[in-house]
């Protein structure tokens, strides 16, 4: 697990996602649900958050605050969590981590009251922040790969395939069911997602916080087929669903590919891939693709990419490694930029974003997915799709900052097989 342990050492290494779909016309999500709260006493109260920060709520490091910027979006999940009402439910993936802060905020949590879920990845297990977790009264915490046996962790939640390297649970996402509000109200149904691990980890990262029944119920199942498949020791290697909410999608990983004849670098039934395949350009630079992923390494992917804007639509790319052969081959193809702690901008792009614009029509793709096979074919991943929703114009901007800041990519010669990511 060389990344893993590059980490902890205090290098700049990570992992990345993202997807695309269609671009028919479709509604925002529906506004907050705020109802009146319950008077609880002082012992058990939460701590209230402003309204803000889970209606369309959006935060971005930039090259200013990056240094902090893993604080900055580890405080507003501890904001969350300490908001969180008595006798909530609270569900929260964690892939890497290594906060006390979160921790503590956990804790008090399930002291007044919030059921709080955790689903952990294996290689965390018997760390000190795993072992703190698993000592809270009442917190229930589900580890991947438990590694009865004491050695490297061999599955994700969903998967045991082994390509290049084990499967991990990469999801970065949280619900709770209640959040206490300033003005003695509450929000329902909040969803955060997030590109960042609640870690140290300095890089171009980003959270997003809604709030929104359809796809708070759709995170709720896929958290709770996690817990399942972890608690259990079941296998699925082919997952990946699709779950609706309106207008908005959640799309799920691993997926495998077709046929009985092991191909994972296949092409079929990589959701992203596909979306970009039939995605519409009509006339020049009518239908913008804006993509930015930490590792771009999937051959049909890039494809898609290429062929896009051969037939007319403006495509920008920015990525955060350049080991791949793939991005190299994009880099010589069409324009990339690139922000990497080995190009001299220090800071590494982390983000996991694709936004696709036609006309006033408009999707976001946001989530933990990299574009890697490992990805699409072996870890638990997961995508939010927002259709036509405010928060698009938020990660546009978001976009503009990354691809005005980084630096082209220069395609390199001495890439000749992939680092698997």
């Amino acid at each position: 697990m060389k990344r893993r342990k590059a980490r902890k050492a205090g290098l700049t290494l990570a992992a990345a996602s993202m997807a695309v779909v269609s671009l028919s016309a479709l509604s925002a999500a529906p506004a907050t649900s705020v109802v009146p709260t319950r008077t609880v006493s002082p012992a058990a109260a939460a701590v209230p958050v402003g309204p803000h920060e889970v209606r369309d709520y959006t935060l971005f490091s930039t090259k200013v605050d990056a240094p902090d910027s893993h604080k900055n979006i580890a405080d507003h999940a501890r904001r969350l969590i300490d908001a969180a009402s008595p006798g909530a439910t609270l569900s929260l993936t964690l892939y890497f981590f290594d906060r006390d802060e979160i921790v503590d905020a956990l804790r008090r949590a399930a002291a007044r009251g919030v059921s709080v879920r955790l689903v952990v990845d294996g290689y965390m297990v018997g760390n000190a922040w795993h072992k703190a977790l698993t000592s809270i009264p009442g917190v229930t915490v589900v580890a991947c790969d438990p590694r009865r046996s004491g050695g490297e962790p061999v599955r994700a939640c969903m998967s045991n395939r082994v390509i290049h390297k084990v499967p991990v649970m990469h999801n970065k996402f949280m619900t709770i069911s209640s959040v206490q509000l300033t003005g003695g109200r509450t929000a329902k149904n909040v969803l955060y997602v997030s590109s960042a691990n609640l870690d140290h980890y300095t890089a171009y990262e980003s959270v997003l916080t809604l709030t929104h029944a359809g796809l708070y119920e759709d995170y709720l199942k896929y958290f709770n087929d996690l817990m399942r498949h972890g608690s259990t020791g079941q296998v699925d290697n082919d997952y990946g669903k699709t779950f609706r909410a309106g207008d908005h999608r959640v799309y799920t990983f691993p997926r495998k590919e077709t046929g009985n004849k092991p191909r994972p670098r296949s092409a079929s039934n990589d959701p992203i891939a596909g979306l970009l395949r039939n995605t519409a350009c009509g006339s020049p630079g009518r239908t913008r693709i804006d993509l930015a992923n930490f590792r771009i390494q999937r051959a049909a992917v890039v494809k898609e990419l290429i062929a896009a804007r051969e037939r007319g639509c403006k495509v920008r790319v920015v990525t955060g490694e350049d080991q791949f052969v793939e991005v190299n081959r994009l880099a010589r193809a069409m324009p990339v930029r690139l922000c990497s702690h080995d190009n001299g901008a220090g800071i590494t792009m982390h983000e996991k974003f694709i936004l696709v614009r036609r006309g006033s029509q408009s999707t976001l793709y946001v989530g933990s997915h990299n574009l890697t096979y490992r990805a699409l074919r072996q870890n638990d991943e997961s995508i939010l799709a927002l259709r036509n929703h405010a928060i698009g114009s938020s990660y546009l901007k978001r976009f503009d900052y990354l691809h005005e800041g980084c630096e082209r990519m220069k395609p390199r010669k001495d890439v000749v097989a992939d680092q698997e990511g």
